[in-house]
């Protein structure tokens, strides 16, 4: 059976999305590059105009080029936030299992304590006394202690000064909520984490990297821990039901 028109210029629409992206990716296209004419790039891949008009919108949805007044089309620069949403997305539509997040964690998370601990000063260590105190005084108020959980982490996070490392770990915000619904509802997890963030933010005060990503660990390790005992507290209630007699 011939190919429809309908799918052929979708298909030739594809490999021009393909090519744009392999451009911008290997360099040859970079961030404020002007592209040719509209007509100029349908000669060049051997494309309809319609063909191109699709790639171009599907291209400019996503960020990678935009119209600047009459100058055209250009390649821009890719903004954090963008690539924040992306990876956000990503994580939430997958629905990824709190283990594989957890192994992020542990090697983003204890990683950057470390290096926290060779660039913190007196401002952004006060911050992090701060963001723990916080915590501290939210036992009881779970949406405050979300926040305030979440807020050491990010300060540990821009401390270390890695801007990849902190989109990584901002894009899994979503996927710990529910993590920390369930754990800072629980007043021993919550008396580990207040002891487990002052740990840390001594370490790092005392610039001992050593001792930041030793703390970072073990906390990391006691949130798993109070995760994988509500995970089997789950399955036991699931369990249950199914073996009680049907009245």
């Amino acid at each position: 059976m011939a190919e429809s028109s309908t799918g052929g210029e979708a298909r030739r629409s594809d490999e021009v999305i393909t090519e744009i992206l392999r451009r911008i990716l290997n360099g040859r296209l970079r961030p404020g590059d002007r592209l040719p004419a509209e007509r100029d790039l349908a000669v060049e891949f051997g494309v309809s105009r319609t063909a191109l008009r699709e790639a171009i919108s599907n291209l400019t949805g996503r960020g990678l080029i935009a119209s600047r007044g009459g100058s055209g089309l250009r390649v821009t620069a890719v903004a954090p936030e963008r690539a924040h949403e992306a990876l956000f997305l990503y994580l939430r539509d997958n629905d990824l299992d709190y283990a594989a997040i957890h192994e992020v964690r542990e090697v983003i998370e204890v990683h950057t304590a470390g290096v926290a601990a060779t660039r913190a000063d007196e401002t952004t260590i006060r911050a992090l006394r701060a963001a723990n105190e916080e915590l501290n005084n939210s036992r009881g108020d779970v949406t405050r202690a979300i926040a305030a959980d979440f807020e050491f982490h990010r300060l540990v996070s821009a401390i270390a000064g890695n801007e990849i490392f902190s989109l990584i770990l901002s894009s899994l915000r979503g996927g710990l909520i529910a993590v920390r619904e369930h754990n800072l509802a629980l007043l021993p997890a919550h008396e580990e984490a207040c002891k487990s963030h002052e740990a840390i933010a001594e370490a790092i005060a005392a610039g001992n990297a050593d001792n930041a990503r030793r703390h970072m660990e073990h906390h990391l390790r006691a949130v798993f821990t109070y995760w994988q005992k509500r995970s089997a507290e789950s399955l036991d209630d699931i369990a249950a039901t199914y073996a009680s007699p049907l009245t």
